[in-house]
């Protein structure tokens, strides 16, 4: 080696060792007070991203700067920085968050420590993620809870849905949950061409939602609450500099399946070969002797883009904390026609006022919704007409060109008269196209909450809260002049005093009104007694609230066949008012915060039934007692954080009959039905009938055991909740006939039965990984429920589930749970295919009647189960969600609408499914109501897979920034073969088909 090397070398070795020196290794253990080490806990040199994650005894090892400051974090804990000063080990104990320690949920009129809570309570917080995600606040319900079913209206974009927490408690009231936004208990119900009141809430605007679940949490609300309760608390301004959220979404909606269906040609050929090629229904095939090969479903459905935006600025103004918040949502359905247009607007005041004595939350949240619907019977139709037929006429046609049945054309195929064929199905394409039905919605609802601690004892609070709920629709349909639909109706169109042709269009408005106003007024008094280690928390209140629904049906058609005019039908004017008044009190005890007690009762008072049964009275008492604070679990705090057992029981009214406010008195209504009325004035000038009224009617009442256990392990890194619960409901409002003589009508609302829900639902929460750059959270929910129907009147066994022409398929029993399919059993070949016609004769009488009918099965589901997952390296996320239902048969009407070959025997041809055996005997009801159209409709379904990128410190820190792509409902594992197994009723016909919907936003802070 030369010299001039060896200097080389020298020199690069001397620069070497101020880079050596930089650097030393720490080591050290990360605990938290008790001694006990933090697993997992996230270790960083400050403003580099050198760190690491402990291991299982709570060690690290991290080379650093000697002057280096190293940052501390662990999940509950608060974040501690310590500087190294050239040390080579640093020992950290991490302090508890007292926020997250002290964690409170709302629980009405209220709220407590999470940890103090002695109901079935789950408190749902959405992410930024979920809310992308969502195009309503009551999507992320779906699967966030075990015992909570939400079945969305298929894939409509006005975005409905059905909520039932623990199975249905009644038979004809609402089963639906009492939903509570900032404090304002909203009615049940839609008004005209609205949907739910959820849907008033952007899902970005959502800072928690709380579910009550068991009566020992709802009964502060009473009567109100046999369902549950869903407190849905907005986002509020918050101190300190303004801060902008802004996101926007993009959808592309496309649809997952179609029914399979013959071609044209797949069609003519069984035809042909079925019938003969000189048979009369070989020659209805086509047109002009061409055949088509028109895929009917493809002229209704159709793939569409979608987006929503949505903008809020908080921060404080002076004294005055604020949030405004804006929205915008486009949503268009896959179904051609149907679309919905929303914009929300929601402003937040939250001023404290005397040194914080008196605390002021104002909050105003106002929607415009416009609604377009596509035609009910075009999806049913698309699976139903001749696909050898072509949608438009290539000769042209009165009926606007549409291919279309005629009298006149028997089997000789389409178009070959003048006058639609009544008994025949209309054109799809036509039923979408030139039926037009819009809505346009008014939304606001409001409160002004005032909060007074009083000056000369503290712990006694004054809290009055006055708010409103208001909503306005006005509801149009009408089907286009000349368009078959309105030819087979015979209407004429609207503002035409001298129509030319038979079939213009008749032309329906609705306008609709509800409102309810609110006054709560309660007294708090919530002292700490430390000279015997208590806390005592006692409220007592007053609730009035004031329901009115008013509003006019307006329509107008044809005077009569052979009348050149038109007339107006009379229009008809409807409200109803009703009223709730109701007394309540709560005390909360906690003993060494260990030993709970919640003692509520409520008195309400309904202006729906009469004064011997308006009132009634509903009690309950929960206790609680945290294990994991007695001495003889001490040795076992190393590893678990949290075990409590939960003991409650509750009873809870209801009296909220569907559009029926005061079926106890009798009641005249004006009518166009010529039977059952009375003629008042001259002429018959006004028509009035008898409503069906029931004197005796009471509350519904539901009687609730809960048995719950919450625990949690490793730092919190498990944690869940186990709860059984029983609920008895007596005094089943039900629909059923009177006794003969009772009454001018045959049926009405009576208190016949009982209903049992028996259930168990178990929630995990689990971190099974987390490291300095990887982290993966896992959360799992089970719940099973049985129901039954334990004690009915004689005679009050009713039959539902309507399926055409009068033909129920579902029925109420002693002894079965609601809604149980009602049906004949059928006989099969040796092969598996039904024999046709033949039943089992069950009552062994030697013939197949009525009699023999049997309960088979439940539209709802045994089990549920919801599978989320989270996996977060560094910026990156990703997850997915999986849920199932099993135990729920659906009975698939497409089905037995399709799949008899008698339907291609007469005028009009109708297509038959693919993948279904083809029955060939006439379809008669006896047929229809065999339990091989009950099917087993359990699945699994992937509710979303997103993958997002976060950037947290962009523009010097002054910007959070999250880009994502997601797929929604990207596959469904299921044995049902019909367009979706998820139906609420148990009865497919028609439903709206949940689409494939991709994705992309972006989230915006600053």
């Amino acid at each position: 080696m030369t010299r001039k090397t060896w200097l080389v070398a020298a020199m690069l070795l001397c620069f070497s060792f101020p880079a050596l020196a930089q650097n030393i290794t720490v080591t050290g253990t990360v605990s938290d007070n008790t001694g006990e080490p933090l697993i997992g806990a996230s270790v960083m040199a400050k403003g580099t991203t050198v760190g690491t994650a402990t291991d299982i005894d709570g060690n690290y090892t991290l080379s650093v700067a000697p002057d280096a400051v190293l940052v501390f974090s662990y999940v509950g804990y608060n974040t501690q920085e310590v500087p190294v000063d050239g040390r080579s080990t640093v020992d950290v104990v991490l302090s508890e968050n007292t926020v997250v320690l002290n964690e409170v949920v709302a629980i009405g009129y209220g709220v407590v420590k999470k940890s103090d809570a002695t109901g079935s309570v789950a408190v749902i917080k959405p992410d930024e993620i979920e809310a992308g995600l969502a195009t309503s606040a009551q999507d992320m319900l779906v699967g966030a809870s075990p015992g909570v079913v939400v079945t969305t209206d298929g894939g409509s974009p006005q975005g409905s849905a059905n909520i039932m927490i623990r199975g249905g408690a009644s038979l004809k009231a609402s089963n639906e949950p009492l939903i509570v936004i900032d404090g304002v208990p909203m009615e049940r119900g839609n008004v005209a061409g609205g949907s739910n009141p959820i849907g008033l809430v952007a899902p970005e605007n959502v800072e928690s939602m709380t579910i009550l679940k068991d009566a020992s949490a709802t009964a502060i609300y009473g009567s109100r609450a046999s369902n549950g309760v869903i407190i849905i608390t907005t986002k509020k301004g918050k101190s300190g500099k303004p801060q902008v959220n802004f996101s926007a979404n993009m959808y592309i909606n496309t649809p997952r399946k179609t029914m399979s269906m013959m071609s044209g040609n797949e069609y003519a050929d069984f035809i042909t070969s079925y019938y003969g090629a000189d048979s009369d229904q070989a020659a209805a095939l086509g047109q002009n002797g061409v055949i088509y090969n028109t895929d009917w479903q493809k002229e209704v459905l159709r793939t569409t883009v979608s987006s929503d935006y949505n903008l809020s600025v908080g921060g404080t103004a002076g004294f005055l904390p604020y949030r405004v918040a804006v929205s915008y949502t486009n949503n268009n359905g896959i179904i051609k026609t149907s679309r919905m247009d929303r914009a929300t607007m929601g402003i937040n005041l939250t001023p404290k006022f005397f040194d914080g004595l008196l605390q002021v939350s104002a909050n105003v949240k106002g929607a415009y919704i416009n609604n377009g619907y596509n035609n009910g019977d075009a999806l049913g139709g698309a699976v139903s007409f001749n696909p050898t037929l072509p949608v438009y006429n290539p000769d042209g046609n009165a009926f606007l060109n549409y291919t279309t049945y005629t009298v006149g054309g028997a089997l000789a195929g389409p178009d070959t008269g003048t006058t639609i064929n009544g008994l025949a199905s209309l054109n799809p394409a036509s039923l979408i196209n030139e039926f037009h039905k819009s809505a346009k919605v008014y939304q606001s609802v409001g409160n002004l909450q005032l909060d007074l601690k009083m000056p000369f004892l503290p712990e006694l609070r004054a809290n009055l809260n006055l708010g409103y709920d208001y909503s306005h629709g006005e509801e149009i349909d009408y089907n286009s002049p000349f368009s078959p639909a309105a030819y087979k109706a015979g209407h004429y169109v609207p503002g035409s005093d001298s129509p030319v042709v038979d079939g213009y269009s008749s032309w329906n408005k609705r306008n609709e009104e509800r409102y309810n106003l609110l006054l709560d007024f309660y007294l708090n008094y919530n002292k700490e007694l430390d000279a015997i280690r208590s806390n005592l928390d006692v409220t007592a209140g007053y609730s009035w609230q004031k329901f009115r629904k008013s509003g006019h049906n307006f329509s107008r058609v044809q005077e009569g066949a052979d009348d050149a005019g038109y007339m107006r039908n009379p229009v008809k004017y409807f409200s109803a008012p009703y009223q709730l008044v109701s007394f309540f009190g709560r005390v909360n005890y906690s003993f060494m915060e260990r030993y709970l007690l919640t003692v509520t009762v409520r008195a309400d008072g309904t202006s729906r039934f009469s004064k011997d049964n308006r009132w009634g009275t509903f009690p309950s008492v929960a206790l609680g007692w945290r294990i994991i604070d007695e001495d003889f679990m001490s040795g076992v705090r190393n590893t678990m954080n949290d075990l409590k057992l939960r003991l409650g029981y509750g009873v809870t009214g209801q009296q909220d009959l569907p559009d029926i406010y005061f079926p106890y008195m009798p009641i005249y209504g004006v009518s166009d039905n010529l039977n059952e009325r009375y003629p008042i004035g001259g002429n018959n000038q006004f028509l009035v009938t008898p409503a069906a009224f029931n004197a005796d009617l009471k509350w519904e009442e539901t009687t609730t055991w809960n048995i719950g256990l919450d625990f949690a392990f490793l730092n919190n890194r498990i944690s869940g909740s186990v709860d059984w619960y029983q609920r008895k409901t007596k005094d089943l409002l039900t629909y059923a006939n009177y006794p003969a003589g009772s009454n001018l009508s045959n049926a009405g609302d009576l208190n016949l039965g009982d209903l049992q829900n028996t259930g168990l639902e178990f929630n995990l929460l689990t971190r099974p990984v987390v490291t300095r750059d990887f982290t993966w959270s896992s959360n799992i929910n089970v719940a099973w429920n049985k129901n039954k129907i334990t004690r009915l009147a004689d005679g009050a066994d009713s039959t539902t589930g309507g399926i055409g022409n009068g033909v129920n398929v579902q029925k109420h029993q002693e002894g079965f749970p609601a809604y149980s399919f009602w049906v004949y059993e059928q006989v099969y070949n040796p092969d598996g295919t039904p024999l046709e016609g033949v039943f089992v004769d069950r009552n062994g009488d030697g013939e197949i009647t009525p009699d023999d009918k049997y309960l088979y099965h439940s539209k709802d589901p045994a089990v549920t189960l919801n599978w989320q997952n989270t996996f977060n390296y560094k910026n990156w996320d990703l997850g997915f969600s999986l849920r199932a239902s099993i135990g729920n048969w659906v009975y698939n009407r497409n089905e037995s609408n399709n799949a008899f070959i008698s339907a291609t025997s007469t005028a009009p041809l109708s297509n038959l499914l693919n993948n279904v055996y083809l029955w060939k005997s006439t379809r008669t009801t006896e047929l229809i109501t065999s339990d091989y159209f009950v099917r087993n409709a359990s699945f699994l379904r992937c509710d979303n897979i997103t993958l997002g990128y976060t950037w947290p410190e962009l523009l010097n820190n002054q910007m959070r920034l999250r880009l994502y792509g997601a797929v929604q409902n990207p596959f469904v594992i299921t044995k049902y073969k019909g367009l979706d197994p998820e139906v609420f009723n148990g009865i497919d016909n028609n439903i709206y088909p949940r689409p494939v919907t991709f994705s992309v936003g972006v989230v915006a802070s600053f």
